[in-house]
């Protein structure tokens, strides 16, 4: 879709959102890797299975990858953050405060996004949905409590995200988590 918004628009949007870092990038450039969605497996992640916004309630990584060549842009975004620790004990809580602001973040400039005319804008945060303290998983039968502002992670779908995050010019934290926190989210723009 073409529309009056500059892509340098779109990541100045982004940072008045509360991104650290923006980056608008071909979504051809997204680098999807059935690997990345085999570490939901191996080893096995606590959320597999029993949360709504993780495997094996999502789309597979190639129906995700057919989807994504649909798009035209890609918005990569960062939160970033410190700790005084490797992220682990107390120092956890602080980690994960990181993930919740890059959530809001993609939920409000989702939002803004699709206002600017990107009609189909869909975004993925980093690492699994923390909305809610238990989610209602798999076998309760009941409905995500957070519908419209749930949303799988990029891990999730099978995007290699240090690779597309290089591809993009950005960098992330090295493992195993020192004293920098990167969390990486990506909006699909069409």
């Amino acid at each position: 879709m073409v529309n009056s918004f500059s892509l340098r628009q779109v990541e100045e949007a982004a940072r008045q959102e509360g991104a650290d870092r923006a980056r608008v990038l071909p979504a051809r450039d997204i680098v999807i890797d059935e690997r990345v969605r085999l570490k939901c497996l191996v080893p096995l992640c606590p959320n597999y299975g029993r949360n709504l916004m993780c495997p094996p309630n999502l789309p597979g990584v190639e129906e995700f990858r057919r989807i994504a060549r649909l798009y035209q842009w890609a918005l990569l975004l960062q939160v970033l953050g410190a700790t005084s620790e490797k992220g682990e004990g107390p120092e956890k809580d602080l980690v994960y405060s990181y993930a919740d602001k890059l959530h809001r973040v993609v939920n409000s400039l989702e939002r803004r996004l699709q206002g600017m005319g990107f009609l189909l804008a869909a975004g993925f945060i980093g690492g699994s949905c923390r909305l809610c303290e238990e989610c209602v998983g798999q076998g309760s039968r009941e409905p995500c409590r957070h519908p419209f502002r749930a949303r799988p992670s990029m891990e999730a779908m099978g995007v290699n995200v240090a690779a597309t995050a290089a591809k993009a010019g950005l960098g992330i934290a090295p493992f195993p988590l020192g004293r920098e926190v990167v969390w990486t989210g990506l909006i699909l723009l069409d």
